[in-house]
């Protein structure tokens, strides 16, 4: 019975508090093996493994045509300048923001799409998992609390509905972690020198390389927002802003040029009310308008709200300056708010014409605060509370059974016959002389080569000297 005992002591352990011992570790490392495995096989079944027939929405109508592009241009030895499809307009590639050209996209010349889909995915969903381990280390995350974070980071119902539908750009979410370590660096008042300005860069870079432009502009008005309220934040923030944009040339100049003169989107609308704005985070929503799925389940939200709002907001002040940010956020993703800035003819805000997706920067960030504000209490506990950390268990089995199930709502075998295009893609690479097109280009690439050197430069020099 001593034995029995004192084992469940060592489980609960190393459920809930940091490994110290070397035997505790290895648990939780194995713990955290199988969490990511589980990522794995989620993912895959989602995606139905490698049996994507490219015929669901934005998979037929924008992956399937650019993927088959690409893979033609790669192993036609040729560079994608153009394409020849009316799947595909512009004919010009790289003048659409929400098309891929990272270095990950060469694996076409190897992969079929629908495999390359998969490992795509894959890819970032481990560089997610990295991002969240490097949150756990910093904030001295139990398993139990990081399992609440992964959870939530990885089944709500905007990137389950966004890639359920063929938003294959919003790998770029999979980012978001190094993102918001960076801001909570900052706001925590850590050094934000050149070391912090090139990472957050770099991590920019990284998602407008994905075609993932709309996260660009969330990150950077999220920023710009918070040096606004706070003018300590206000010369880094601006700094922050202007070298993401230069060094993200590559992919922000084409399709600025292009469509300079207004994008001719159709304004969607944001949430009818704040009512259905809190309904979404609780409401399935079983392949219906993915703009406004948000699911995160009734304990998910619970957890975020409690944890991530209230309790954050009174046991953290470091944090506070982060709510006003969000708040206008979430504001301008009510109804018609946004109608105005939309209207407006400033550039790239007449690219956001679901302001319902405002929210999901703010819902991170709150995730993010949440797993870190329940690993403060449970600290509070002493190692005989079994009965609140057996409650714990439960509730998040059932947290994650409620995600489960939600997802696999928006999980590509799911669609019905009824809801899969019949019509034949057809893509064929069409380059051909476009003095203006390769100008840009040349100046982009130059334009983001030039601010690499000088930011890695700058990073060096700042490391040499602080020795």
């Amino acid at each position: 019975m001593e034995k029995l005992t004192t084992f469940i002591q060592f489980c609960f352990n190393v459920l809930f508090h940091r490994a110290d011992s070397s035997r505790a570790k290895w648990a939780v490392g194995i713990l955290l093996a199988g969490l990511f495995v589980g990522g794995l096989l989620h993912w895959g079944f989602f995606l139905d493994w490698t049996n994507n027939r490219f015929d669901i929405q934005d998979w037929h109508l924008h992956v399937g045509p650019y993927l088959d592009f690409l893979s033609k241009s790669l192993k036609g030895g040729q560079f994608p300048l153009h394409a020849d499809s009316p799947y595909m307009i512009p004919s010009q590639y790289l003048a659409r923001q929400n098309r891929p050209f990272s270095p990950q996209i060469l694996l076409l010349y190897f992969l079929n799409p629908s495999t390359y889909v998969l490992v795509n995915v894959w890819i970032f969903y481990s560089l997610s998992f990295s991002g969240l381990l490097l949150i756990r280390s910093r904030y001295h995350l139990s398993f139990v609390s990081f399992l609440s974070l992964f959870l939530l980071f990885n089944l709500n119902g905007h990137i389950n509905a966004h890639m359920g539908v063929g938003h294959f750009e919003w790998v770029g979410y999979f980012l978001l972690p190094f993102y918001i370590l960076l801001v909570l660096k900052m706001v925590e008042g850590e050094k934000t020198g050149w070391k912090w300005q090139l990472s957050m860069c770099l991590v920019m870079l990284a998602i407008v390389l994905q075609g993932a432009a709309h996260f660009f502009i969330y990150c950077m008005s999220f920023l710009l927002l918070l040096g606004l309220f706070q003018p300590r934040y206000f010369s880094t923030i601006i700094k922050a802003i202007v070298l993401s944009a230069l060094l993200s040339m590559i992919r922000i100049l084409p399709p600025a040029l292009q469509f300079a003169g207004g994008t001719g989107l159709e304004f969607l609308g944001g949430f009818t009310s704040v009512l259905q704005l809190l309904q979404v985070f609780i409401a399935e929503n079983s392949q219906g308008y993915w703009e406004k799925a948000y699911y995160l389940g009734v304990l998910g939200f619970a957890f975020t709200l409690y944890f991530g709002v209230i309790r954050n907001w009174m046991m953290d002040e470091r944090y506070r300056p982060l709510y006003f940010p969000m708040l206008v956020m979430f504001f301008f993703s009510i109804g018609s708010l946004y109608l105005p800035l939309f209207s407006s003819h400033i550039p790239f805000l007449d690219s956001q014409r679901a302001p319902t997706r405002f929210v999901v920067v703010p819902l991170v960030f709150l995730i993010t605060l949440g797993g870190i504000q329940f690993q403060s209490l449970i600290n509070e506990w002493n190692q005989k509370n079994w009965e609140k950390m057996g409650i714990v268990l439960f509730g998040e089995a059932l947290m994650a059974y409620d995600l489960i199930s939600n997802s696999r709502t928006w999980g590509l075998e799911n669609y019905s016959i009824s809801k899969r295009a019949t019509d034949i893609i057809e893509v064929a690479v069409g380059n051909y002389p476009d003095p203006t097109y390769m100008t840009t280009l040349i100046i982009g690439f130059t334009c983001t080569v030039i601010t690499l050197v000088a930011l890695v430069f700058l990073a060096i020099r700042e490391r040499n000297q602080s020795v």
